[in-house]
């Protein structure tokens, strides 16, 4: 072995670059912009800083390729220095030149590169800047070139085109929260208010709507005394108003609005249609933030959730937004509601709130009822079996399960009794009644 053998020196500089640029390309996706800004605070400002991480996206692409380039260069020094020190048939010499330099590229860019960017991902970014700036700089057109690729990857692999500035932005802030929640300055509730608010993106208006069977509303032609009574019993600021049924909705009325009739003398003149507002109409796919921006630029603060078809899925308030970031919020109108619950009889019978999510109650009893995206509680599981709104006392089986209705309204299953059999009966649906 001659040390002086060049192709060994060009070996060991590609192997401790491949190492570094291995690392630079780790350590720009996992570092800290509050840790690196700290660290750099005596040496360069924020606003020096910022045209570095605008384009530090694209540092990963330039940084992956010098690697795979420098890896290249290790398998050809190797193979320089077998051709021209060890005697070997060709194939054996290009076997065993891609065996050494796997070895080399493993120990230099992947364990290396890899426990060093883990360890030290802001030192790494903090040295590596002017550098990377220089490089980012001159190789901008290579780099360029492959960044077109990007959108089409996405595209075949489903991926949102959304840009990536935002979600890299949300990362941060929750980085900063963790570190400050580390030291006391942040407790776990106020993260959580935090992670909901960028969890507003994701989150659509049919998650959090109130379903169609639980809306309140006032059919258009009722009196102001039959209003009256309807506010006073449902006990919302604000409530929906339909025409036919509530797939024709005319409106909103604001209770407020009825305040100054309270003495009024010529009530037999009222006409609902005059204190009507208008209400958002949107579908279910519409992000929460997205319906809280219209919120703010309209004024109107309901809006009418439609399904694929048209109609009424449901209907969701601003103060539905505010109790995705900061939990359930009540009012002084506002009763106690006891929580849905699933209350044993005997050891194979039970009493079920139909407002029971479907996978509690499949959690709680050890039974498969089955989920399905039209429902998500056991009410609504009835009903799509059924196919109607059952009666009281109304009986199907599903699987061993026998179910009867307990009590119903009008347009709504309320509870429901559940009886496990001991033997798998099939699927049948008995629109019988118990004796």
């Amino acid at each position: 072995m001659t040390v002086s053998d060049p192709a060994i020196w060009i070996g060991l500089v590609a192997c401790l670059l491949g190492c570094y640029f291995s690392a630079c390309n780790i350590a720009i996706k996992i570092f800290s912009r509050a840790r690196l800004t700290e660290l750099l605070s005596d040496r360069m400002d924020n606003a020096k800083l910022e045209p570095f991480f605008k384009r530090s996206s694209r540092i990963p692409l330039m940084t992956g390729t010098f690697r795979t380039g420098l890896n290249f260069i290790v398998l050809l020094a190797v193979l320089s220095y077998l051709d021209r020190n060890v005697e070997l048939a060709t194939l054996h010499q290009y076997a065993v030149a891609f065996l050494i330099s796997s070895i080399l590229v493993s120990i230099f860019t992947v364990a290396i590169a890899l426990s060093w960017a883990r360890y030290q991902p802001e030192a790494i970014v903090a040295w590596s800047i002017p550098l990377l700036t220089v490089l980012l700089a001159i190789f901008t057109p290579v780099v360029a070139f492959l960044h077109l690729f990007d959108p089409v990857v996405r595209r075949v692999s489903g991926a949102s085109l959304v840009d990536d500035a935002e979600s890299d932005a949300s990362d941060e802030v929750m980085s900063v929260v963790e570190e400050h929640e580390s030291v006391g300055s942040v407790d776990s509730e106020q993260k959580e208010m935090i992670e909901a608010v960028f969890d507003l993106t994701d989150t659509l208006a049919g998650e959090i709507m109130t379903p169609r069977t639980d809306i309140e509303g006032i059919e258009y032609g009722k009196s102001l005394t039959e209003i009256r009574d309807l506010i006073l019993e449902a006990g919302h600021s604000r409530i929906p108003v339909y025409g036919e049924n509530l797939d024709d909705i005319q409106g909103v009325l604001y209770v407020k609005d009825l305040i100054k009739l309270i003495n009024d003398e010529h009530l037999g003149e009222f006409d609902l249609k005059n204190y009507l507002r208008d209400v958002l109409m949107i579908p279910e796919s519409k992000s929460v933030r997205d319906l809280l921006a219209e919120f703010k630029a309209t004024k109107v603060h309901i809006a009418i959730v439609l399904d694929e078809y048209g109609g009424t899925a449901g209907l969701v308030t601003i103060e539905d937004i505010l109790e995705e970031l900061v939990g359930d919020i009540e009012d002084e109108y506002e009763e106690d509601e006891e929580k849905p619950t699933v209350r044993k009889i005997a050891d194979d019978l039970f009493e079920v709130d139909a407002r029971v999510y479907i996978d509690d109650l499949n959690d709680e009893l050890e039974v498969e009822l089955p989920e399905d995206e039209d429902y998500e509680t056991v009410g609504g599981f009835v009903f799509s079996t059924l196919g109607h709104v059952p009666e009281v006392g109304e009986t199907f089986s599903h699987g061993h399960l026998a179910i009867t209705v307990l009590a119903a309204e009008k347009t709504k299953v309320l509870s429901v009794q559940i009886q496990i059999q001991e033997t798998d009966d099939a699927n049948t649906v008995n629109n019988g009644h118990h004796s």
